[in-house]
């Protein structure tokens, strides 16, 4: 029986304003559903869910959110939950002891954003005068925890200088969390917000290589930038495949990035088994493009991560956006020295992402 890696939206709702949201659009759209749809969905397809990923909005604002998450352990304690948040849920917690206890039983990993080391910038950047003190504060909090803890940041060019890659690895290594990279994603109807945002082969390749020289790759779970950095045979797309995303709505979608309605309106939770029905043709069948064709990792890679494909070109026809040989560039024979061992996060194999560590 196939089993899902699920992201799940549970809410519209977000406390925070930030300038490059993937989600922001589509959210403004549509309504959320009740808790009692979310519990029907999993009473119907538990065994075919690993893991859910609470993520999208800022999940905490709602009270239900807490009490599904303790449905979900008491009920299916082989899910495995995690969360993703802008640090907020720190102040839900503390202010509630009730839901204290709650999050403390029923989620196994939390994922902090935290994309500037600098306060005003982070704080800036979320649009939220108190984003950069909540992600602190969840941190403090996690590190009294036996519970994983990684800090994500969106990789663009103000976010992958030096000074600020190294203030991260700071904070990370205070409260024993691993470094998460998103690298952004042009999903906004604004094409100059895109291009302000998109992170250039250049600036990429430069930081990887600096953050593997000072500090320690854990694993690069991205069709493209795992099979050029690594030997390792295990890293492959999984977006649409094993791995799908939940919006507030219900609707299912194929990628965290790709949930306009084109993408997203052909399956719903509240569809009866809806886990055993699902097939993404695009992305099960996909072919390796015409471009790759004499490339020496193209069997590995088969063109690079879908959704930057689609998002950058509208094709999967396409190889991806970072691909060295758009670049004139030769496909690297020095890899990586990675530590990973087995699936280190919820986030590994769950969509195109890279992580790190002190």
């Amino acid at each position: 029986m196939k089993k899902f890696n699920i992201g799940w939206g549970l809410t519209n709702l977000c406390n925070m304003n930030c300038k490059f949201c993937y989600s922001k659009e589509t959210r403004e759209k549509s309504k959320d559903i009740s808790i009692e749809d979310w519990k029907n969905f999993v009473n119907e397809n538990y065994e075919q869910i690993d893991s859910i990923n609470y993520g999208t909005g800022e999940n905490a604002i709602l009270d239900d959110f807490f009490y599904f998450i303790e449905y979900v352990r008491e009920k299916y304690p082989n899910i495995t939950q995690s969360v993703t948040t802008n640090g907020y849920i720190s102040k839900r917690v503390l202010e509630n002891p009730r839901f204290m206890d709650i999050f403390m039983k029923a989620i196994d990993e939390v994922d902090i954003s935290l994309d500037f080391e600098d306060k005003d910038k982070h704080c800036d950047f979320r649009g939220q005068p108190k984003a950069y003190d909540w992600a602190i504060q969840t941190l403090e909090i996690l590190q009294k925890t036996n519970k994983k803890i990684t800090i994500v940041f969106v990789g663009f060019e103000d976010t992958m200088n030096k000074k600020n890659i190294d203030g991260l690895f700071q904070i990370a290594k205070k409260y024993n969390a691993l470094l998460r990279l998103n690298i952004y994603r042009p999903v906004s109807e604004k094409e100059e917000i895109n291009e302000r945002f998109k992170l250039s082969y250049k600036t990429l390749n430069d930081t990887l290589k600096y953050i593997n020289k000072k500090y320690k790759i854990i694993a690069l779970s991205d069709a493209l930038i795992g099979n050029l950095y690594t030997n390792d045979t295990n890293i492959k797309e999984n977006t649409g495949i094993g791995s799908i995303r939940i919006l507030p709505n219900g609707n299912i979608c194929p990628s965290t990035y790709l949930i306009s309605e084109k993408y997203s309106n052909k399956y719903n939770i509240k569809d009866e088994k809806i886990l055993s029905k699902i097939f993404f043709e695009a992305f099960e069948n996909a072919e390796i493009p015409k471009e790759c064709e004499n490339c020496i990792i193209k069997d590995k890679c088969k063109g690079g991560v879908y959704d930057r494909r689609i998002l950058w070109y509208g094709t999967l026809n396409e190889r991806d956006p970072y691909c060295p040989t758009r670049y004139k560039d030769e496909i690297p024979d020095t890899k990586f020295d990675i530590e990973k061992h087995g699936r280190i996060s919820v986030h590994d194999d769950y969509l195109p992402t890279l992580f790190f560590k002190n």
